[in-house]
């Protein structure tokens, strides 16, 4: 698991529209997350080479980087993929369906309001390794 120098969750969002990845990074920082965005896939390997993320946001119909794609590329670049929420705007074809049935990977409309993208967000992170001794601290 990844945190910045704050202690905060790491989030890469993958997005080819601007808006979205500038939305989105708004949205999650504000919740309190330390998020990277990606445009292009050379970016998403610049970034996977630079950090590790606790959970990536990534649309699943780039032009250079589809989902299938990207999901093959996460697996190569990080010793252990981080979970994965991919985006899609309009309905998606046969193919990517049985892409993310065999991967069970959750997928959220776009845009999706702050705060459903903060509930699925929660969802899908890994808990904190601090929250055990936390707990358990209080229990002394």
């Amino acid at each position: 698991m990844s945190a910045d120098f704050m202690g905060r969750r790491r989030i890469l969002v993958v997005d080819d529209d601007k808006r979205e990845r500038q939305d989105t990074s708004r949205i999650l920082g504000d919740a309190g997350y330390a998020v990277d965005t990606a445009a292009t896939k050379a970016d998403v390997v610049t970034l996977l080479s630079q950090h590790g993320y606790d959970l990536v946001l990534a649309d699943l119909k780039m032009p250079d980087l589809n989902g299938p794609a990207f999901y093959q590329l996460l697996k190569e670049s990080c010793r252990t993929a981080p979970p994965v929420i991919f985006r899609i705007e309009r309905g998606y074809t046969p193919e990517y369906a049985s892409f993310l049935m065999r991967l069970a990977a959750p997928v959220l409309m776009k845009p999706a309001p702050a705060a459903d993208l903060c509930l699925a967000v929660e969802r899908q992170l890994p808990p904190s390794p601090a929250a055990p001794q936390a707990a358990s601290s209080l229990a002394s």
